[in-house]
């Protein structure tokens, strides 16, 4: 329950920093984009598989009106797997631009993931935080 908990945290706190840092809009330069954040309350979904309506966990739309520009996925360790590939990439990939953030080492898991299932992304990019300078993202 505890580890849990952690980990819920750590992925809250992960989706909050990757938005700002990564997709900090609207800004000087896109001032007609807007980064909408389904964590920890979904905000915007982005449409609906089996029913169900999809909350990735960062969306960035154009405005006016809402215009679905691309979407983000935050994962842990422990939730890149099939279930994830199925339930939530590949129904994501077909709605618009998805990027995956996976903790630094769990690229080949992602890739190989993605090729089993046939999910096209638009890019993996990978994170960890360091103690000092906090989060680091990299593309992969």
């Amino acid at each position: 329950m505890v580890l849990k908990y952690l980990r819920d945290q750590r992925h809250l706190g992960t989706v909050a920093e990757i938005a700002k840092v990564k997709f900090p809009f609207p800004n000087d330069e896109f001032a007609d984009l807007e980064t909408l954040v389904n964590e920890p309350t979904p905000r915007m979904s982005v449409g609906e598989h089996n029913g169900k309506p999809l909350y990735p966990d960062i969306v960035v739309v154009r405005r006016p009106g809402v215009w679905l520009k691309m979407m983000a996925e935050v994962e842990t360790a422990d939730s890149i797997n099939d279930e994830s590939a199925v339930e939530q990439w590949l129904p994501y990939s077909k709605c618009g631009d998805l990027y995956l953030y996976v903790p630094s080492g769990c690229v080949p898991e992602t890739r190989a993931l993605l090729k089993k299932h046939g999910i096209k992304v638009k890019g993996i990019r990978t994170w960890r935080f360091r103690p000092v300078w906090g989060l680091d993202v990299a593309e992969a």
